[in-house]
């Protein structure tokens, strides 16, 4: 029905389960802590939001309205982050409780293409990606002071769209795609077809 959709597959291969079947998903989705919930961002018919979606069947919850994208729900189950609407490259990282309630966050911009922010694994600091264009790295947010520090002054400016936290918090793993294009004039006059 040319609309994006969340669809649920076990372990065990068993059969996929469509959830959220009201929702046009943009983004990707993030798992409650429980694992009874999907956070997403995407459009129902009263407009753009930020949806919490039972796995288990049921309607889905409106948290947040207007553009959401890419959310991550803490591990300690006390805050949803997502991406706001863009403004030219760049998009505020925004934050809900999971009731829906707002939560503050610093004025944080990041690249609006790419999944930008992790928690780390006790949920009191969030990880982001910032910088203009090609110039990401990587900064900190503490969660109870809501302080920010950089961690990271890469100097090779490749694009990077995603990155995750190491399960003991010591490394960031990242992906990095770096423009190498060569062109070449190939000469055809040689071709015997």
């Amino acid at each position: 029905d040319g609309k994006l959709r969340l669809h649920v597959l076990s372990a065990e291969g068993g059969a996929v389960q469509t959830i959220g079947d009201g929702i046009d998903v943009r983004g990707a989705a993030s798992w409650s802590p429980d694992g009874k919930w999907l956070v997403a961002g995407g459009s129902q018919a009263d407009g753009p939001g930020l949806f919490k979606i039972p796995i288990e069947g049921g309607p889905a919850v409106r948290l947040a309205r207007g553009t959401a994208l890419n959310p991550v729900w803490s591990p300690d189950d006390a805050l949803i982050v997502y991406t706001g609407p863009n403004v030219s490259a760049f998009a505020p990282l925004l934050a809900v409780h999971p009731d829906g309630a707002r939560a503050d966050l610093p004025a944080i911009k990041v690249r609006r293409d790419g999944e930008r922010a992790r928690f780390s694994r006790d949920g009191k600091s969030l990880i982001y990606m910032q910088g203009a264009l090609r110039a990401q790295d990587f900064w900190l947010l503490d969660l109870a002071t809501l302080k920010t520090r950089q961690l990271t002054q890469l100097r090779q400016r490749d694009a990077m769209r995603t990155f995750d936290v190491s399960v003991d918090d010591t490394h960031l793993v990242f992906d990095r795609l770096r423009d190498n294009s060569d062109i070449v004039l190939i000469d055809l006059k040689g071709d015997q077809r």
